[in-house]
């Protein structure tokens, strides 16, 4: 009824096509552990930090009466929100970084 693919991509993920063309696929997921979630918020948490951070530093290197009039509101908007943007950024990244205690400790 089936047949494998000829696909040698195909061979690695076990897809097979049935006499209808339609294919199927045996592969089976793995579920996400707590640690890969752990790290992955820790991540976002740290690349929010290192955006913040430059952010600071390019807001203090422009002037803003030298850019275009379509930036500036972007900019001002920036320089209003840059603080709570790296205040969520730092608590979001010590949650990961205590959810990645806690998933060392299991």
């Amino acid at each position: 009824m089936f047949r494998r693919s000829a696909d040698p991509l195909a061979r690695v993920s076990q897809v097979e096509t049935g006499d209808d063309g339609a294919t199927r696929c045996d592969a089976v997921m793995e579920p996400t552990t707590f640690a890969q979630v752990a790290e992955t918020v820790a991540g976002i948490g740290a690349l929010g930090i290192l955006t913040a951070t430059l952010n600071v530093f390019a807001l203090r290197v422009v002037r803003i009466e030298e850019v275009p009039g379509c930036v500036q509101p972007r900019i001002r908007w920036w320089s209003t929100h840059n603080p709570a943007f790296l205040l969520v950024s730092a608590a979001v990244t010590g949650a990961g970084l205590v959810m990645m205690i806690a998933a060392a400790a299991r």
